[in-house]
C-alpha cells in the first residue's frame, strides 16, 4: 500500500465495523478470542501501525449541568455508562467534566491548550456558531443527545421526530382528536419532538393541537391548563408530554384537581425514565436507549479518528413504545 493502513482499511478487509476493529486491537474481552486474533493478524498483514492511535487515545467529555437536576440524572447517567463501557472496550480514556447548560465555550480552548486530547464530546450541550475555531484544526467534536443545524460535526441522538409522531399516534389510535402538547426547554432535540407531534396531528383528519410552554413557571402553567379543563374551556382529551417528568407533573396536577387518568384524560410521556414506572397508573411512554446513545458516540469518534475525511453523519437511535395504564379509548 502507498500509505500505512488505518483501522477503516482493517475493518473493510475483515468485514466488520471500525468499532469492532478498535476493540479487537485493544484486546477487549467483548470480542471473541478467534475474531480478535483474526483482526490482529489482518492488521499486521496490512501494515497497520497504531501511530498513537485509538488504543491509547484520550477524549474530553463535557456533560450538561442538567445532569444534576432531578429527573435527568438517570437519562445522562445511562448515556455516560454507555460511553464509559464502549470507551473501555476501545482503549479510550475519558476525561469527564461537568459544565453549566450554558457555559463559556472559551473553556474548550483553554482545556485543549492545557491538556490536548484526541477528541471532544458535548453531551446534552448545543454547539455555538464559532465553536470549531476554539479547537485544533481537524479535532473531532461529537455531539451526544444534540444536533448541529450547520452539519459541521458528527452527532447522535434519539429519533425524536418519529418517536414523538409515534407517541401522538398512540393517542390518535385511541380516538383522541384534540391533543395537548407540553413543551419544555427549547433545544433541537425537543423541537424535533414538537414537530413530530404536529406532523402526526396534521396527517389526521379532524385532529387539532394545543401547545403550552412549561419552561418558565411550570407549576403555574400546568395549574392553569388543568383549571381550564375543569371549567370546560379546554377541548383536549389527551396529552403528549415532551418528557416523562412533565407527564408525571401533569398527571399529579390533574389527580389533585379531581380528574382521573386515563378515564378523563389520556397521557403519553417520552424517555421511559425510572419514575415512569412509579406513577399510578404506570405511565405510557417512549423508550430512549440512553446507553446506546453513549455507545454510538464512541463509535463516531472511532470512525472519525480512523478516517478524518469521512462524511459528517448524524445517527438517530430507535425510540420504542412502552405500554402503560395512562391511555384509554375516547368514550
Amino acid at each position: 500500500m502507498d500509505r500505512s493502513a488505518n483501522q477503516q482499511d482493517v475493518a473493510r478487509a475483515a468485514g466488520v465495523s471500525v468499532s469492532t476493529v478498535s476493540r479487537a486491537l485493544a484486546n477487549s474481552r467483548s470480542i471473541s478470542a478467534e475474531l480478535r486474533s483474526h483482526i490482529q493478524q489482518l492488521a499486521a498483514d496490512l501494515g497497520y501501525r497504531a501511530r498513537g492511535g485509538m488504543e491509547t487515545v484520550s477524549a474530553r467529555v463535557y456533560v450538561t449541568g442538567n445532569v444534576m437536576s432531578g429527573g435527568l440524572v438517570s437519562f445522562y447517567g445511562a448515556v455516560m455508562d454507555g460511553m464509559s463501557e464502549a470507551a473501555r472496550e476501545g482503549g479510550i480514556t475519558l476525561d469527564v467534566r461537568l459544565v453549566p447548560p450554558v457555559f463559556d465555550t472559551e473553556k474548550l480552548r483553554r482545556d485543549a491548550e492545557d491538556t490536548p486530547t484526541g477528541g471532544t464530546f458535548l453531551v446534552g450541550l448545543d454547539p455555538t456558531p464559532g465553536i470549531a475555531e476554539l479547537l485544533p484544526a481537524g479535532h473531532p467534536l461529537i455531539l451526544v443527545n444534540g444536533f448541529d443545524p450547520e452539519m459541521r460535526f458528527d452527532c447522535v441522538g434519539p429519533n425524536n421526530f418519529f418517536g414523538a409522531a409515534s407517541a401522538t399516534q398512540r393517542l390518535l389510535a385511541a380516538g383522541h382528536r384534540h391533543i395537548l402538547h407540553l413543551r419544555d426547554q427549547v433545544r433541537w432535540t425537543t423541537l424535533h419532538r414538537q414537530r413530530g407531534f404536529e406532523s402526526a396531528i396534521a396527517r389526521t383528519e379532524g385532529a387539532t393541537a394545543e401547545i403550552i410552554d412549561i419552561r418558565d413557571h411550570a407549576d403555574a402553567a400546568i395549574a392553569e391548563a388543568v383549571r381550564r379543563k375543569l371549567a370546560g374551556a379546554a377541548t383536549w382529551t389527551a396529552v403528549f408530554a415532551v418528557h416523562d417528568n412533565a407527564a408525571i407533573r401533569f398527571i399529579h396536577a390533574m389527580q389533585q384537581a379531581g380528574l382521573k387518568v386515563p378515564e378523563d384524560v389520556s397521557v403519553v410521556g417520552f424517555d421511559n425514565l425510572p419514575p415512569a414506572a412509579m406513577v399510578t397508573p404506570r405511565l405510557a411512554t417512549m423508550q430512549v436507549d440512553c446507553a446506546a446513545l453513549g455507545r454510538q458516540a464512541i463509535e463516531l469518534l472511532q470512525r472519525r479518528l480512523a478516517d478524518p475525511a469521512a462524511a459528517i453523519i448524524q445517527v438517530e437511535c430507535r425510540v420504542a413504545p412502552v405500554a402503560g395504564g395512562t391511555i384509554a379509548p375516547l368514550s
